[in-house]
C-alpha cells in the first residue's frame, strides 16, 4: 500500500444495502497520514447477499477536482479471508489483496476504488452477487463523499475474481460499464474438465517430489505441457503447484456436480467430455453453467503464457467470444510472455509459497513462482483502454502478446 495516503478508517463502518443509507456512523476513527494523496476508508459493510457483514476498502482522490468520475470495483483472487506470508502468519485480509496490481495505481490516476472481502466465496455466481451489492453500495458512497455522482463503474477481477467479471460482463442486468479480467477463471468447463483429467493421469510420472530426475524431452513432460498445463516446457519450474493440486477424487467431486458418478479408475484417467456427450443430461447441465462468451460490455483480458491455472480455458472462451461478431468487437485478449498465473511483484505470492510449502513442493518451485514475468504493466494499461473505450467510445487495439513486463501499447 502506498505511503501517501491519507485515510479514514471507520473501524465500525455497517452500511445495510436494504434500504441503505451509506453515511458514514457517527463516532468513526479517523486517522490522517499525508495530507497530499488520497483518503481510505475501511471497516465492515452489511450485505443482506450473505446476510454477513464483510471487510471493504473505498479509496478516492483527496481532492474532489482530481477524481476522474469513475469507480472501479475489484474482485480479489480466491475465497478472501486472511492473507498470508510464507511462514504462516497473517499480513492482511484480501480486501487490499489487488492493491499492489491495480489498487494504488487507480487512485493516484484519478478513479475511485472499492474491494470487498468475499471471505469464503470464491468465483462462483455468489461470489457475483456479494460483489455486485457491495459495488451498489460503494457507488453512493463515492458520490457522496466526493459531491456528484459517479459517471463510468468498472470491475475488475483476478483469477477466481476474474472469474466474477467474466459473469458480470454477460449479464445484462448488471451495472457495469467495462471490465477487466485478470488470469480469470470460469473460461471454458470443458476445457477444465478435461485438463483436470489430464493432469491427473499424467503428472504422477513427473512430479518432482517423487520423480526429481525426469528430463525435460522426456515424452511424459511433453505430453504434460501439452494436455496438462497448456504451456510450453520451459515453464515446467511453475507447473508443481496445480500439478500437485491434482487428484482422482477431485475430479469424481468436480465430474459429479454434472452427474457423472459411476467411472471407474480407468474410465477417470481416461475421461473426455466429448465421450460423455451421449450420457442423458450431462451436456445440458455442463453448458448450465458455463460462461457463454455473450460479452455485453467492453472487456479487456489479461494473462500470462505461463499460466497452468487458466490459459487454455481462457484461449477456449476467446473461441466462444469470436463465434459471434457482436461479441467479438467487445473483447480483447492480450497474453503476457512469461508470466505465471500471480505476477512476480504481487504480495499475494507470498500466500502461494505458503501452500506449497504444505504440499510438500521443494524451495525450487516456491522462488520460480517470483522470478516468472510480470503483467502488471499491462494490466494498468488495460483499466486505462478500458476508460478511453468507454469515454472516448476508443475501441482498445486488437489482441496481442506483450513482453514480459511490457505494457499493451509497446513499440506503438
Amino acid at each position: 500500500m502506498v505511503e501517501t495516503i491519507r485515510r479514514t478508517v471507520c473501524a465500525g463502518l455497517i452500511a445495510s444495502m436494504a434500504g441503505c443509507s451509506s453515511a458514514v456512523p457517527p463516532g468513526a476513527e479517523v486517522m490522517t497520514r499525508d495530507p497530499g494523496s488520497a483518503v481510505e476508508e475501511s471497516g465492515l459493510v452489511a450485505l443482506t447477499t450473505v446476510d454477513a457483514e464483510k471487510r471493504f476498502v473505498l479509496r478516492r482522490p483527496a481532492e474532489r477536482a482530481a477524481w476522474n468520475g469513475r469507480l472501479l470495483v475489484a474482485a480479489h483472487g480466491g475465497s478472501g479471508g486472511p492473507a498470508l506470508a510464507a511462514d504462516g502468519t497473517q499480513m492482511g485480509t484480501s480486501e487490499t489483496s489487488l492493491d499492489d496490481v491495480i489498487g494504488a495505481y487507480a487512485v493516484e490516476h484519478g478513479f475511485a476504488y472499492a474491494s470487498v472481502d468475499r471471505d469464503g466465496v470464491g468465483g462462483t455466481r455468489e461470489g457475483l452477487a456479494i460483489v455486485v451489492e457491495f459495488a451498489a453500495w460503494a457507488r453512493d458512497r463515492a458520490g457522496d463523499l466526493l459531491g456528484r455522482d459517479v459517471e463510468a463503474l468498472y470491475l475488475v477481477g483476478l483469477s477466481a475474481g476474474g472469474a466474477i467479471a467474466r459473469y458480470a460482463a454477460e449479464d445484462p442486468a448488471l451495472p457495469f460499464d467495462g471490465v477487466v479480467i485478470i488470469a480469470g477463471g470460469a473460461g471454458d468447463t470443458a476445457t477444465g474438465l478435461d485438463r483436470l483429467a489430464r493432469r491427473v493421469a499424467l503428472w504422477p510420472a513427473i512430479d518432482p517430489r517423487d520423480h526429481p530426475a525426469v528430463g525435460d524431452d522426456v515424452p511424459a513432460v511433453l505430453a504434460y505441457a501439452a494436455e496438462g498445463a497448456g504451456t510450453p516446457v520451459a515453464a515446467r519450474p511453475l507447473w508443481p503447484f496445480i500439478g500437485s493440486s491434482a487428484s482422482a477424487a477431485g475430479l469424481e467431486r468436480a465430474l459429479a456436480g454434472y452427474g457423472v458418478e459411476d467411472l471407474g479408475a480407468a474410465e477417470l484417467e481416461g475421461f473426455r467430455v466429448e465421450d460423455q456427450a451421449e450420457r442423458p443430461g450431462f451436456i445440458e447441465r455442463l453448458r448450465r453453467g458455463d460462461t457463454s462468451g455473450q460479452v455485453l460490455v467492453p472487456t479487456i483480458e489479461v494473462v500470462g503464457t505461463y499460466d497452468d491455472f487458466v490459459l487454455p480455458e481462457i484461449l477456449a472462451y476467446k473461441r466462444k467470444v469470436l463465434a459471434d461478431a457482436v461479441a467479438g468487437n467487445r473483447h480483447r485478449l492480450y497474453q503476457v510472455r512469461r508470466a505465471w498465473h500471480i505476477s512476480r511483484e504481487d504480495d499475494a505470492l507470498e500466500g502461494f509459497r505458503h501452500r506449497m510449502s504444505r504440499m510438500g513442493i521443494g524451495a525450487e518451485a516456491q522462488t520460480a513462482a517470483g522470478e516468472y514475468g510480470s503483467y502488471v504493466r499491462a494490466v494498468r494499461d488495460a483499466l486505462d483502454l478500458i476508460n478511453r473505450w468507454v469515454t472516448d467510445g476508443v475501441a482498445a487495439p486488437d489482441d496481442r502478446t506483450v513482453d514480459d513486463g511490457a505494457g499493451i501499447m509497446s513499440g506503438e
